[in-house]
């Protein structure tokens, strides 16, 4: 597998129609158990008691409206939360797909019928497309600050537990890619590995990436270094690409100058968006950070009636 096959390896993303509508069914019950079910599981659904209590009826609309510049995501999943939640007599009209950005003030999309129904799912709706929005739109800041070094982004494993694939999905709206989805997807090999193994030198490490290459000579390999001798010892012979993990500008620049030029260089470690642009401008071949799904914050959207 050659430099550019590799890069294409990484350079992927999850679709929305790859999330598995099992999954996502799956999560949406318990988002349903939390909003109708007293002391949560222990006692039969109390239903919606507000709404209840307020003796409303009939039919309603509301819009789904932007309080600030977005990227959106999330939209995709209305039918699934009306599945869910029973919610059979409502309509949905979606304004803006995902992965586009929306003005503030801007109508995304647009709801009707049973006003119990849409009060049912209100909030469970708004959090979702509120949270996934806030890592596309935080994700597509930082793809602007180093879009010009031609350098790509990579999302990581830090996510919501149960969350990953819709937060992996919401950072691919904002023009990442998604690294390895689970510890099911590619060779990675981090520092514990090498610890385990008691990796201490660079001899150790070439033996050791040549057995991972002999018993998986078509998989994609990656070892994390924390020193330029070790990256330096890697070749497109052993591995595919490098993780150079908390590896200071200087250091990063002088391993792109010397290292096997058919290896992928990856950066991480204490990436953030206040130094992307100055990793960026060493010009790895792909920046991995856990920002956009641990730092991003959500994005003002609400439903309003009309």
């Amino acid at each position: 597998m050659n430099k550019s096959s590799s890069i294409t390896v990484l350079q992927k993303k999850i679709s929305w129609e790859e999330i598995n509508k099992k999954y996502l069914n799956s999560l949406l019950q318990l988002c349903l158990e939390e909003e109708v079910t007293k002391n949560y599981f222990q006692c039969p659904s109390q239903g919606d008691i507000s709404t209840k209590s307020s003796n409303v009826s009939g039919t309603e609309h509301a819009n789904i409206v932007t309080r600030e510049k977005i990227v959106c995501s999330g939209l995709n999943i209305y039918p699934h939360i009306f599945e869910v939640f029973g919610a059979r007599n409502l309509t949905f009209l979606k304004l803006c797909e995902d992965g586009e950005t929306a003005s503030s003030n801007s109508i995304i999309a647009k709801i009707e019928g049973d006003i119990s129904e849409i009060l049912l799912i209100e909030r469970t709706l708004l959090n979702f497309i509120q949270r996934l929005s806030g890592i596309a739109t935080f994700t597509e800041n930082i793809i602007q600050k180093i879009e010009k070094y031609n350098v790509n982004l990579l999302d990581t494993r830090k996510t919501t537990p149960g969350m990953r694939y819709l937060e992996k999905y919401a950072t691919g709206c904002g023009g990442s890619y998604n690294h390895r989805l689970g510890l099911h997807d590619r060779i990675l090999i981090k520092d514990n590995h090498l610890a385990s193994r008691n990796i201490r030198n660079k001899s150790d490490l070439i033996s050791f990436a040549k057995e991972l290459r002999g018993k998986s000579r078509n998989t994609f390999i990656e070892i994390e270094v924390d020193c330029i001798d070790f990256a330096l010892a890697l070749t497109s012979n052993e591995v595919n690409a490098v993780l150079l993990d908390n590896f200071s500008l200087e250091d990063v620049v002088h391993v792109r100058k010397e290292i096997d030029q058919e290896v992928i260089i990856e950066v991480s470690g204490g990436i953030s968006s206040n130094n992307i642009e100055d990793y960026a401008s060493c010009r790895p071949d792909f920046i991995s950070t856990g920002a956009p799904t641990h730092s991003s914050r959500w994005v003002d959207i609400g439903l309003d009636w009309y």
